[in-house]
This record gives structure tokens, sequence and C-alpha cells, in this order.
């Protein structure tokens, strides 16, 4: 019988008295080497035709990572270098990962994700448009050319006869001859002055240019410019020649001197509803600074619950209060301080005095419903299994509850996409509706230009892709929670993003960098309604 493409070309026989095969470790070669459920690539070509082989990419292993397979490769004409099976499951072509753990491709990988922290990388804010991104050191006559700023030229000083000739065509000319445009309201001929000058090195007085990330792409040495606001993640500073650069998690290079290291992430944390938690704590269970006991003086047995007026609340003024009502609830004097982004348990006891409301906290204080969000979620899905984990995000009162069955687990503040009620244009509504994860991406690079308005964020933390590209994710850049503020998905604080990502489904294997739900591990429903 002749051989087909599906079968194994050769393997490498094993003596009849070999040992019982011992795992091996395999590392990633590239940012993403695929995990296949199959030995298969997701089509093949048959007769000039390409058909869907029914295999299709689990997962994923970063450069650098390390996982454990069986010894033995299935070398097949799909991957000549050999099939490794992975112990977690799925399949690894060695055409993108390498049994030798010297392999310079694996010694010079960025670090690995820190998946203890709250942010899995360190961040750096880009401060000028230009900045460029190296594949390497570039040499001095290189950066000359691609950073001109580093040796501006010298501005000839005109001569007296120039100067007056000047001044003399400027004094006579007819006011009505200079053109008005949209970009040069007044006609002082700002597109002839910028003709010729690259868009990195004119000047917006404080606004963006309008540029696509196309038109980022550079030569060279030079793989793009960046825009100022565009981030990259840092894998560590490395100093040649006397210039310090950072090394992206991407190993690409950037000026020190044009970027700095962002450390203003937010500390908003949700709180655990169930047992796991009487503290506000950290997902690895140690208080948070300045967290104290939570100090029940009344119940709320239904708090979260569909249809209960037991929520929970977080603060999201910066000027926030607590509140004492008199005797008679017909007054109300301020007290303490409230830190921003707290997390309240409400009783589901409220009171209006002089048009303000105010809602009861569990610890016998009230707060004025103005100065915060509340948790309001909506019906449980009708066809939910036992104990099944679900997540409803209500983009009205921008809040999330996590649930397993009909108990909710945890809840927290977030941020939905913003609204385009006044420009259709920058409409970024989170469309609403019932999903299930799809895809979960340790991090991952966002970038986006519309309407010519470019952004790229480097390894964006904790993504969890449910519908297109619209996913929950973590967010180093904004502390606004509580607020409209993204694109259109839905924006996490670090610690909330990581705690809920270990806990939906699929759950993430040792050392892989991403995860496909698939039909026998279905990812956890997402139910988005305002």
């Amino acid at each position: 019988m002749e051989a087909t493409a599906d079968d194994d070309i050769a393997e490498d026989p094993a003596p009849a008295d070999a040992a019982p095969a011992e795992y091996r470790l395999i590392g990633a070669l590239f940012g993403q080497t695929p995990i296949m459920s199959a030995m298969e690539w997701p089509t093949k070509e048959v007769d000039k035709v390409k058909v869907n082989t029914g295999s299709m990419r689990i997962g994923y292993i970063r450069q650098g990572a390390k996982v454990p397979v069986l010894p033995q490769p299935h070398r097949k004409p799909n991957c000549k270098q050999g099939w490794y099976e992975l112990v977690q499951g799925g399949f690894v072509c060695a055409r993108y990962a390498s049994l030798d753990l010297n392999h310079v491709d694996l010694r010079t990988a960025p670090r690995p994700p820190d998946l203890s922290a709250p942010l899995p990388y360190e961040y750096a804010y880009n401060v000028g448009n230009g900045t460029p991104l190296y594949r390497k050191v570039p040499t001095r006559e290189q950066r000359l050319k691609f950073e001109p700023w580093l040796n501006p030229k010298p501005i000839a000083k005109p001569s007296d006869d120039a100067v007056e000739e000047t001044s003399i065509a400027a004094s006579t000319r007819d006011a009505k001859s200079v053109a008005k445009s949209a970009t040069d309201p007044f006609g002082v001929r700002t597109e002839e002055l910028d003709a010729g000058v690259p868009w990195y090195l004119r000047d917006y007085d404080g606004g963006k240019p309008k540029v696509t990330l196309d038109e980022l792409k550079g030569e060279g040495p030079m793989v793009k410019r960046m825009v100022r606001g565009f981030f990259v993640a840092v894998d560590k500073e490395i100093t040649e020649n006397g210039t310090k650069w950072l090394r992206t998690t991407n190993s690409l290079l950037v000026p020190r001197e044009r970027v700095y290291v962002y450390s203003a992430a937010s500390k908003l944390q949700g709180v655990w509803l169930d047992d796991r938690s009487d503290l506000v704590r950290g997902d690895d269970g140690n208080e948070m600074p300045d967290a104290g006991p939570i100090v029940t003086i009344k119940p709320t047995p239904d708090i979260c619950k569909p249809g209960s007026k037991s929520q929970v609340a977080v603060v999201t003024s910066g000027s926030a209060k607590k509140y004492a009502l008199s005797a008679t609830r017909k007054s109300v004097t301020k007290s303490h301080p409230l830190r921003y982004h707290s997390i309240l348990k409400l009783t589901g006891e409220d009171v209006v005095i002089d048009g303000v409301a105010y809602d009861e906290v569990d610890e016998g204080w009230w707060m004025r419903r103005s100065e915060g969000v509340r948790t309001e979620p909506g019906p449980a899905p009708k066809d939910l299994a036992p104990g099944e984990k679900w997540i409803d995000i209500n983009i009205r009162t921008q809040t999330l509850v996590a649930y397993e069955g009909s108990e909710p687990v945890f809840a927290t503040a977030m941020s939905s996409g913003r609204d385009g009620k006044q420009d259709p244009k920058r409409d970024h509504k989170t469309p609403t509706g019932t999903w299930r994860i799809r895809e979960k991406h340790i991090a991952a690079t966002m970038d986006g230009d519309a309407n010519a308005e470019p952004y790229s964020l480097d390894d964006v933390p904790w993504i969890q892709y449910y519908e297109g590209s619209y996913a929950l994710h973590g967010v180093y850049w904004h502390d606004s929670f509580g607020r409209r503020k993204s694109h259109g998905c839905v924006n996490l604080a670090p610690l909330d993003a990581r705690a809920l990502f270990n806990w939906t489904e699929p759950s993430m294997p040792e050392n892989w960098h991403g995860v496909w739900s698939t039909a026998d591990k279905p990812g956890t429903r997402v139910v988005v309604h305002e």
C-alpha cells in the first residue's frame, strides 16, 4: 500500500529492551509556537485543493518557554523535523521548537512572564513622536539617519538683504490671496511649512498625528516608529557603547531616553464573596496594603443576587465621604473620607435626603450613591449546569459579577467601550449578548488606527477573547474603572483581570502562553447587558 500524506515517514526506533520513556523538555523558538490538537495543520492540500483536516490550534508557547513531551518524534511530510506529543495534551512540530535547551534562540529569549504579579511584565511609555524600534543596536550613522533630533542642523542666519526683501514682500502681499483650509484656518501657510517635513518632526500643539500603522513601518535596522503614547513591554535594560537601551519582550530595542518605565497601574481589587476571603485579599491570599477586616454589622446573605437590593458598590469619586444619618433619617453629616475604588457591601437599605440618594453599608454608615457604582446583575442563563461558572457584565452600571451556578463569588468595577453619541466615528460601545470565552492569552499586543488615530499597547495582560476582537483584559494605562473608557473591550484592573483569568475556563496549562477552548473544554460563559 502506498504511503499517504497522513502516514508517518519514519519513527526513531526504540530498542526492544528500552526502559519506559521518560519525559523530555522542549523549548519554543518563536513568539507563538503552536500546539495542535493532532499531528496536522488545520488545512492540507489534496489534488491542489485545500481541505480541512479537523486539527485545530489549542494553544501556544512563547519563545523560551519549555514544556514536557514524550521523547519519541513522529516524522511526517507536514513536519519533517517530527511532531512531539505534549504530556499536557496536544502536539508541537520541532520546526518551531527544540529539544536542545542550549539552542541560541532559547538562551537569548526574553524573560518569562511573572504570573505571581498583578502585571506579567514591566511597561514603558513612549514620550515622543517618531521613537524608533530597532532589530539590533544600530551604528552611530544609522541613529543619526533615523533619529535626526540627535544631530539637529544649525539654522543659517539670513543676510540683511534677504531679511529686507522678505519684509517688503510680506508687507505688500494681498491678504485675500492667502488660501485658508481646515488645517490652516488663518491662512498662514502651515501646509507649505510642513511640506517635506516628516510627520514625527512636526508640531501638533499637544494633539496627535494623523498616521496609520502602515506609515509607521521602518526600513533597514528600524522595524517601525512609535507615536507618543505607545507602550512597550520591557524585557531588560542593556548598555552598548555607553548608550542605554530597553529591550522589549518582542526582542526589539528602543533608546532608553525616549521612554519611561510606567508604574502607575491601578490598585483596584474586587471582592471575593464566598468563603475564600473575609478580608480584602490578593489572589495569593495575602492581605492587601491598607486593607483591614470587613466588620460586618448587618448581614448581606443575598448580596449580588439578581433582583436583590443588597449589592456591591465601588467608590469612583476622589472626594467621597462616609455619611451618618440622624435618628429621624431626615438629615445627614459627613464623616471620614473614602479611598478611591474602595469596595463596599450594601445592605439594600436606602434613603433620599434633600434629593440626594444614600445607600447603607454593612458596617453601619452610609455612602452617597452618586459617589460610586454598584452591581446590578441580570438573570442567570436558563441552561446553566449546576455550579457552572459564568460572568455578568452590566455596561450601564460599569460593574462585573462572577458566579458559580446561582451563587455570586466575585464582584468589581470595570470599564467598557466609550459611547459615540456625539461622534459616530468614535463610537466604541461594547456590544451586548451572550458568548463563551474562546481563547486566553497571558499577554498579547493590541493595536489599531481607526480614524487615523493609531494606538499600540504591547503585551496587554490577562486577555480573554469572547467574541471577535472583544475581550476581558487587564490594563496598565488607566485607572478609570467604573467609567466608560475602552475601544469596546471590557477593561479590568490588573489584580481583577488576573483573578478572573485564573478562575475562568479553559484553564492555562503550565508554561503555555495561550490556550483555546474546545468542544470538550468549553470556555466560561460571558453575559453582557445594560
